[in-house]
């Protein structure tokens, strides 16, 4: 009987994140100034009171490259992967201390549940 009970409990939890760790906010502007509206909050939280996860913001990457045919040369640059935020997304965010809040990752909707996607 508490293995059914564990199992049932499972099944209603699957996909869902512990909402006593985090909350929900939209994006209001990206990337210049960032601003987030957090689910029932009155007010915006501008970007002195925003910490974003090195995954969600741009990234660049020094490259070397190595061409060996028809000859032998080196290119180098930088790589510059984009960051998945828009105006307009979803997001899931932890509170931290001094009404700041920690980005974790975007909401994505399938099957009716939100996942991270980092």
């Amino acid at each position: 009987m508490l293995n059914d009970a564990l199992k049932l409990l499972r099944e209603k939890t699957s996909g869902h994140i512990d909402a006593r760790d985090t909350e929900r906010a939209t994006l209001l502007s990206w990337p210049g100034n960032p601003q987030i509206e957090v689910d029932g909050d009155p007010e915006p939280y501008p970007a002195d009171k925003l910490v974003f996860a090195e995954y969600l913001q741009d990234r660049r990457i020094d490259a070397v490259f190595e061409i060996t045919q028809p000859q032998n040369s080196t290119l180098t640059g930088i790589l510059v992967i984009p960051s998945p935020l828009q105006t307009g997304d979803r997001l899931i965010v932890s509170r931290l201390t001094g009404q700041r809040y920690y980005v974790l990752g975007k909401e994505v909707s399938s099957g009716g549940g939100g996942k991270l996607i980092s």
